[in-house]
C-alpha cells in the first residue's frame, strides 16, 4: 500500500533525529550545541542516465567523497577520517498523473548491489531508507541499485547527510550538503505528472524517470 504525501511537492527527507541530539556519543565524544561545526559539499549520481527504463532494469545511485574535505564555513581543509557515521535518507516516490499527487513507493524497486549499510525508515519498508556510508582507506562511499519492479513515473530523492562527529574528538559534528550531479534529471516528467515545476531545493536532490 502506498502512503499518500499530502504536502505539495514535498520530498519529506529529514536526517535522522539521533544525529542532532546534543548528548554524548557512545564513545563519550560530545557534539557541539547549536548546530553543525563543519559543512561540506558532496554529490551523488544516478546511472545509467535515462528517461525511460524497462521492467527489470536497475537504476544505480553512487556517491563517494574523500576523507579530506573543504569546510564551507571556515574554508579550511578538514581531515574527517574515523567518523562515528555519515548518513542520510533516500526516498522512492511515485508520481500519479491522474490525481496529480505523490506517494511513497520504495516497494516498486528491489534493492541490489549495496555498498554501505541501511535500515528502513519505517516498518512498512516502503517509505525509504536510512543509508550509512562505508568508510574506506581514502574515502567514504555508498552505492545502491534499484531494480525496477512496477511501471509508472517515479523520482528518487536523497537528503543532505550528517555525522555526529569524529571518534574520540569533541565538537566535530558535520553536515554534508548533497547535490545530485546528473546533467539531466528529467524534471519534465515531474512537470508532466504533477502540473508544476519543483523548486530549486527539490530539483537539486531528485532524479525522475519512467518505468515501462
Amino acid at each position: 500500500m502506498r502512503t499518500i504525501i499530502s504536502i505539495r511537492g514535498v520530498l519529506l527527507i529529514t536526517v535522522m533525529p539521533f544525529f542532532i541530539a546534543a548528548k554524548c556519543n557512545k564513545d563519550q565524544t560530545r557534539p557541539c550545541f547549536g548546530g553543525t561545526v563543519y559543512s561540506f559539499a558532496v554529490t551523488a549520481e544516478f546511472t545509467l542516465q535515462r528517461e525511460v527504463y524497462n521492467l527489470g532494469d536497475t537504476v544505480f545511485l553512487a556517491s563517494s567523497f574523500p576523507k579530506t574535505l573543504i569546510d564551507d564555513i571556515s574554508n579550511q581543509s578538514i581531515n574527517y577520517s574515523n567518523s562515528l557515521a555519515i548518513a542520510g535518507n533516500i526516498r522512492g516516490i511515485y508520481m500519479d498523473t491522474i490525481t496529480r499527487s505523490i506517494s511513497y513507493n520504495l516497494s516498486a524497486f528491489e534493492l541490489v548491489n549495496f555498498i554501505g549499510t541501511y535500515t528502513f525508515i519505517s516498518n512498512s519498508q516502503n517509505e525509504g531508507l536510512n543509508m550509512f556510508y562505508k568508510e574506506n582507506s581514502n574515502n567514504y562511499e555508498i552505492k545502491i541499485g534499484f531494480k525496477c519492479l512496477k511501471k509508472g513515473l517515479y523520482y528518487l530523492g536523497i537528503t543532505d547527510l550528517a555525522s555526529k562527529g569524529i571518534i574520540g574528538k569533541d565538537c566535530t559534528n558535520a553536515g554534508f550538503n548533497m547535490t545530485v550531479s546528473n546533467s539531466n534529471k528529467n524534471i519534465n516528467l515531474f512537470q508532466y505528472a504533477l502540473g508544476y515545476t519543483p523548486d530549486a531545493l527539490l530539483q537539486k536532490s531528485i532524479y525522475c524517470f519512467r518505468v515501462q
